[in-house]
């Protein structure tokens, strides 16, 4: 499963998990999670995708 951190100041803020695991459908849903997570943080929110078994 690909998970999503948002990163804000170097700390882990929180975690996105998409329930659907095509590639397609996740990206088009973190993006639109960006934009949640840019007014909720700030312009300085970083991802980081990570594997999860």
């Amino acid at each position: 499963m690909i998970v999503y951190d948002v990163i804000v100041g170097g700390k882990i803020q929180e975690t996105i998990r998409p329930k659907r695991q095509k590639l397609r459908e996740i990206y088009d849903y973190v993006n639109e999670q960006m934009k949640d997570m840019k007014r909720k943080y700030g312009q300085g929110v970083q991802v980081k995708r990570r594997m999860v078994y």
